[in-house]
C-alpha cells in the first residue's frame, strides 16, 4: 500500500475536531454530545459521531452506552491537543490541514507553476507560527549547541550577542539566551506579536525588532545571526541577498548560521521541496553548492554544513573574516 489511508482519516477528524470546538468543548469533566454541541455551536449527530471516531483514535474516552453516553478528553488527549508542552501538538496538527488544503492544489500549481492566491487567517498565522516551537526539543537543543560552539570557537567563555531572523515565536532565541547569548528577535510586526504573547514573561529578556529580513535588518553588529528554516521559502536571488545582508551586519569574525534541508543530504528533502511548490512563489529547497555559492560570494570563510542527529536538517556555517 502506498499510502497508508487511516493516518489521513486521523488527521482530519482530528483537525476538525479543533477547528470546530470540540476539542475545547470537552473540558474537565464528562459530557453528553449535546451538551458538547451547544458549547461548540455544533450539530448534536455529526458531533456524535465525531466523537466517536475521537474514541477510535485515542484522543477521547466514553462511558455508558445509548442517550446516557458521555465523552471527555483521554489523558493522551490532553497531553497532546491541550495542556501546555513539548508533547503539545496542536498547533502542528492544524498547520498540517492547512498544508493538506494546499497539496490538493499541485494540479493547479504543475499547469501554471505557482499556487492560487490564499489569504492566511489570522487563525491560521497562529498555527504556522507556533508550530514552529512544537519541534522535538533535543533536536532544538542539538542545534543551539551547535551553532554556539562553531561561534565560540577560540573564545568559549564570550557572551555572543544573536540575532534570530525570521524566528517565529521566538523558541530558538529564548534558547540562545538561556545558553548565555543576548538575543534579539526579528520578524514582521504580526509574528511578533505572537511571540510576546507565546512568551509571557519571559518576553522582557529578549530584544524584539520588527522586520522583514529580505529587506532589512537590523544594523548590529553581531556575533551570529541564525536562520532557522527560512531559506526554503525565497529563491536563489533571494537567498544570495539575504546572506549578503547577514555578512553586513555581522561583525569581524561574526557568524551566519542557517538551518534548513540540503538537497542531496536530506532525506525529506526531495518531498519538503513539493511542499514549497505549494505554499511558495519561488521557494524550494537548495543543494550545499548552492549554500557554498551564495556564502562565498557574500565573502564569508571556514564555510562547513554538517547533518543534525536529531533531525533530517542540516546546519550550514560561514565565518566573516576578522
Amino acid at each position: 500500500m502506498l499510502v497508508e489511508r487511516k493516518e489521513i482519516e486521523k488527521l482530519l477528524v482530528l483537525t476538525a475536531a479543533l477547528e470546530s470546538g470540540l476539542i475545547d468543548a470537552l473540558g474537565e469533566s464528562a459530557r453528553t454530545p449535546a451538551e458538547v454541541g451547544r458549547l461548540a455551536s455544533t450539530d448534536e449527530r455529526a458531533t456524535r459521531i465525531v466523537l466517536d471516531a475521537l474514541v477510535d483514535v485515542g484522543a477521547v474516552d466514553s462511558a455508558g452506552e445509548g442517550g446516557r453516553q458521555s465523552y471527555r478528553l483521554s489523558a493522551e488527549g490532553r497531553r497532546r491537543l491541550l495542556d501546555p508542552g513539548p508533547d503539545l501538538e496542536r498547533n502542528s496538527l492544524l498547520h498540517q490541514a492547512n498544508k493538506a488544503r494546499g497539496w490538493l492544489e499541485l494540479p493547479h500549481v504543475l499547469k501554471h507553476g505557482a499556487p492560487k492566491e490564499r489569504r492566511r487567517s489570522a487563525g491560521s498565522l497562529k498555527s504556522f507560527v507556533r508550530t514552529m516551537a512544537e519541534g522535538a526539543p533535543e533536536a532544538m537543543d542539538e542545534v543551539v549547541e551547535r551553532v554556539l560552539a562553531y561561534s565560540r570557537e577560540g573564545n568559549p567563555q564570550k557572551r555572543l550577542t544573536l540575532l534570530d531572523a525570521g524566528g517565529a515565536v521566538g523558541h530558538m532565541a529564548r534558547r540562545f539566551r538561556e545558553r548565555g547569548a543576548e538575543a534579539t528577535l526579528c520578524d514582521r510586526p504580526e509574528v511578533l506579536e505572537e511571540a510576546w504573547e507565546y512568551q509571557g514573561e519571559g518576553a522582557a529578556q529578549l530584544n524584539f525588532h520588527p522586520c522583514d529580513f529580505t529587506e532589512e535588518l537590523p544594523p548590529g553588529p553581531f556575533d551570529v545571526i541564525y536562520l532557522g528554516n527560512v531559506y526554503h521559502i525565497y529563491g536563489p536571488a533571494t537567498n544570495a541577498e539575504v546572506t549578503r545582508r547577514v555578512f553586513d551586519s555581522l561583525g569581524p569574525g561574526g557568524s551566519i548560521a542557517v538551518r534548513d534541508f540540503v538537497l542531496g543530504r536530506s532525506g525529506r528533502a526531495p518531498m519538503f521541496a513539493v511542499n514549497m511548490l505549494q505554499a511558495t512563489e519561488e521557494g524550494g529547497v537548495w543543494r550545499e553548492s548552492q549554500y557554498r555559492e551564495w556564502l562565498t560570494e557574500a565573502g564569508f570563510e571556514d564555510i562547513r554544513i554538517i547533518d543534525l542527529d536529531h533531525s533530517d536538517n542540516q546546519l550550514v556555517f560561514g565565518r566573516r573574516p576578522h
